[in-house]
């Protein structure tokens, strides 16, 4: 039966025009995973860039299991794969403070269709390689938004 799911699981992948390779010898520490385990990786890249698998009886503990998958990414890679001058995409970079007035800020260019990309704690990546082509920026108390 499970040789006949991941057939199901294989050709449902490839049928969506992604190669699939198989290894039944893939064994992880977890002890969560119930069913089909992945790796998402992209070629030039030296590892998986995303890993996850299927759970049977997620929130049992909570009285109301159920079937699952999920998977764990780490974002700072992603976001050093995109390209350093992203075609037709306009954002504002924020920084990631928490100073005063921020959020509310964020909240007002995004209400006002704004696509608002915060950095992450520890970031440096210039504000063109994350899509953005405007940096918000503090100045005398006021958030103003200034070309990258």
């Amino acid at each position: 039966m499970a040789l006949i799911n991941l057939e199901r699981v294989a050709n449902a992948v490839t049928a969506l025009g992604a190669p699939v390779y198989i290894d039944l010898a893939e064994l992880r520490g977890y002890r969560y995973y119930t069913g089909v385990v992945f790796s998402a990786f992209m070629p030039g890249q030296g590892q998986a860039l995303a890993q996850g698998g299927r759970y049977d009886g997620i929130g049992r503990a909570f009285g109301r299991a159920r079937a699952a998958t999920g998977f764990s990414t780490d974002l700072r890679r992603l976001l050093r794969l995109v390209p350093a001058d992203v075609a037709g995409l306009k954002g504002i970079l924020a920084p990631h403070t928490g100073a005063h007035g921020l959020d509310e800020k964020i909240a007002t260019l995004r209400a006002a269709g704004e696509c608002v990309v915060a950095r992450l704690p520890g970031d440096s990546s210039p504000a063109r390689a994350l899509g953005c082509d405007r940096e918000l920026i503090e100045q005398g108390g006021q958030w103003l938004l200034k070309p990258a």
